[in-house]
């Protein structure tokens, strides 16, 4: 072990030493404490700005024409909702919201600011595995917390779903199913390597914990976007790679894994087809069905510009009151949980408008030969999945994350090219 982390600092200069450390540290801090993950990200900045002096050079050469067009539009998104407290009716609300979107501005900037040519393939990798790695040892620490709380006398009820696991279920979703994906593109590029025949099952098994952990926590909206994933993964083995008795013994699987995790945990099922049976009846099935409801009612009201950074918020809770919340939701609580419809409310359609380039120009172009980007491509999957079901913009804990991941996998040499 010793040796594989000295073979990943060897040759480099103090200075990519010093920034690729601290892209250790945040891969690291995240998915642990996210507070932590901020000042990992101040000692990034730290490091790109020495980098920069060093070397008497700014601006990254392994960046293709749409990661760099992606990095620049993150950036006009989050510009874009800071400047919009100017016209929204609560301004202290609307600054406190800027000043947590705005330092996220760093992880972009970093990517566009420093040459990442010094990242290879192994560094990339090792970034994937050590995500893996803390979130496998995350589920450890929770199954033991579990047992214990059981052995006091906890029902056995109450040790899963949101219960298991202190972190907000869909945020956690994020972080697993991004490692899931991640994880695929690595297993799968070196299926067939001698020297991985050992270690191949072994991740593939951790995919599976990771998929369960997942499961046992009771993000609904994870085991959608976890599902759009596999649903990926299975096309690119048989469209792109050819390999179709792999994918369709890889469906199989599939399959077996969804009885499996059904009789495990029927609660989960039970929620979305009870959501789509009242939906079916015309009824609200789901809290989001209302809140999205009460917010596309304010959108049609100022569609253009929106009502700024927060500047919906009275309106919006006077809205849900006027509906039934028949599942006990408290309205002063509850945002739209939708990025998208988040940003209509904020920054209207040209916010919107910035957002969806943001998901899609750097998607489009990871599709492209002669740059295929694999990893992005399935990130936007997770990422931009999650953007319809959670206002992931709204805490530092989803901020951070997507900010790190969208800009290392674009800027990062590390990725799947076209195959000759």
């Amino acid at each position: 072990m010793k040796k594989k982390i000295t073979n990943l600092f060897a040759g480099l200069p103090w200075y990519d030493a010093a920034e690729y450390g601290a892209m250790i540290l945040i891969t690291l801090t995240v998915p642990i404490a996210w507070s932590i993950g901020v000042w990992s990200l101040i000692m990034l900045c730290l490091a790109t700005l020495v980098k920069c002096i060093q070397r008497r050079r700014v601006g990254n050469s392994c960046l293709s024409r749409g990661g760099r067009a992606g990095l620049w539009l993150m950036i006009a998104y989050f510009a874009l909702s800071a400047v919009s407290a100017l016209w929204s009716s609560q301004p202290a609300e609307a600054w406190e919201r800027a000043a947590l979107m705005l330092p996220m501005l760093a992880l972009p900037l970093a990517m566009l600011l420093t040459d990442t040519a010094y990242l290879k393939q192994r560094h990339t990798d090792a970034l994937v595995f050590l995500l893996a790695g803390v979130l496998t040892v995350r589920f450890a620490v929770m199954a033991v917390r579990a047992i214990v709380r059981y052995l006091m006398g906890t029902p056995p009820s109450l040790l899963i779903d949101f219960h298991f696991d202190p972190l907000h279920h869909n945020y956690l979703a994020l972080y697993l199913i991004t490692a899931i994906a991640l994880l695929y593109v690595v297993v799968e590029r070196n299926w067939h390597r001698v020297d991985w025949r050992r270690w191949r099952w072994v991740v593939v098994a951790d995919m599976a914990l990771l998929a369960g952990y997942m499961v046992i926590m009771g993000s609904r909206s994870g085991l959608v976007i976890l599902a759009m994933v596999a649903v990926a993964c299975l096309a690119h083995l048989a469209l792109v790679r050819k390999r179709w008795g792999v994918a369709a013994v890889a469906a199989g699987l599939l399959v077996v894994g969804v009885g499996a995790t059904y009789l495990a945990a029927p609660k989960l099922y039970w929620r979305i087809v009870y959501s789509a049976e009242k939906m079916l009846a015309g009824e609200p099935g789901d809290g989001r069905q209302v809140m999205w409801q009460c917010g596309m009612e304010l959108v049609k009201e100022r569609p253009l510009t929106g009502w700024g950074s927060d500047g919906y918020w009275p309106e919006l809770r006077e809205r849900y009151r006027a509906h039934d919340f028949a599942e006990g939701y408290e309205p002063e609580r509850y945002n739209t949980h939708n990025q998208y419809l988040e940003t209509l409310l904020m920054t209207g359609s040209v916010g919107l408008a910035v957002l969806l380039m943001m998901v899609l120009v750097p998607a489009v172009a990871s599709c492209c030969k002669p740059r295929r980007n694999l990893p992005m491509v399935l990130f936007t999957i997770v990422y931009g999945g999650f953007l319809m079901f959670e206002v992931m913009f709204g805490r530092q804990m989803g901020l951070l994350f997507i900010c790190w991941w969208y800009g290392l996998l674009l800027a990062a040499r590390g990725t799947e090219t076209a195959k000759k």
